[in-house]
């Protein structure tokens, strides 16, 4: 579904004939085109047959003779059928073309999608997150808006761009992981290289690069040991991040509610959990910290 509402600016540019040659040829592949060029098709050939006035006058003066029910065609109702299948056609290709909105993507607590962007660049949206882009504006400004986290596979081209609520990066074609929230903006740089700025100061990440930044600017780079992030393959895994951070990042696969005590709260953790069991998940984080926890029947975290 993701890909038709990505193709939605050149079908109705299609409708309208407003399409290049080399755009047409690109569109012609796609079975968007078929199934419009077949509803189109078959409306075209719909008509009436031709009309025999006289015979038609005799034919009923038969059927009252003989007292013969009476039958009704169902012409009439096809092409009213045809005339509201064009009117539909027509008005959405007319509300694209007058409302080249924005796409939002969006996720819920422990949903993740994959996206193919208007260039085949590939977003992989993790859980509670969002992103929008313009696809009218996309091949002269590849910009995206994340509020969550994302892991993008940026085909080489023009400068991309994910805007997030502390700063932006911005790449040429490289993999690279963002995770933005509680205050913080964590990216892990996979393959080439990646520009993060935050309140005008300028990160360069390599291959293999991460960096975490706050609010106050303050840094923290580290090496990566992944080839890709945890999270996309069922897994999330953490190196020295605050317990706060991590927290927060388990209430985006988990229907659970965790308020860490002050106490807690500047505590650092390494290591990582799976998504598919809250249990298990808590017990993995705690354990290691010597941290005791309930769950309470509202599926409320209680430290002891």
């Amino acid at each position: 579904m993701s890909k038709e509402l990505e193709n939605n600016e050149l079908i109705a540019r299609w409708l309208s004939g407003d399409l290049s040659e080399e755009e047409r040829k690109q569109l012609a592949e796609r079975e968007e085109l078929k199934d419009l060029n077949a509803v189109l098709e078959d409306v075209s050939s719909w008509s009436l047959p031709p009309a025999d006035v006289e015979a038609g006058l005799q034919a009923i003066k038969l059927d009252h003779s003989k007292q013969k029910p009476k039958t009704r065609t169902l012409i009439p109702f096809l092409r009213v059928a045809a005339a509201l299948v064009l009117v539909a056609i027509f008005w959405f290709a007319y509300d694209l073309l007058l409302n080249p909105s924005q796409t939002l993507l969006e996720t819920t607590v422990g949903e993740t999608i994959e996206h193919e962007l208007p260039d085949g660049s590939l977003l992989t949206l993790g859980p509670v997150s969002s992103a929008t882009y313009s696809p009218a504006n996309w091949q002269t400004e590849r910009a995206l808006n994340l509020s969550g986290k994302g892991f993008f596979d940026v085909k080489a081209g023009a400068p991309f761009t994910v805007i997030t609520a502390l700063g932006s990066v911005s790449v040429l074609g490289t993999q690279f992981d963002i995770t933005e929230g509680a205050g913080t903006l964590t990216v892990r740089c996979y393959e080439g290289s990646v520009s993060v700025v935050v309140t005008k100061t300028e990160q360069i990440l390599n291959a293999g690069e991460g960096v975490t930044i706050d609010g106050s600017g303050s840094t923290d780079k580290f090496t990566l040991t992944r080839t890709e992030p945890g999270w996309v393959s069922g897994r999330s895994v953490f190196q020295n991040q605050l317990l706060s951070t991590v927290c927060e990042e388990m209430t985006r696969y988990f229907e659970v509610v965790i308020e860490l005590p002050d106490r807690y709260q500047e505590m650092r953790f390494t290591g990582g959990f799976s998504h598919t069991n809250l249990r298990q998940a808590l017990d993995a984080v705690f354990q290691p910290l010597e941290i005791r926890y309930t769950i309470s029947p509202q599926r409320t975290v209680v430290f002891e």
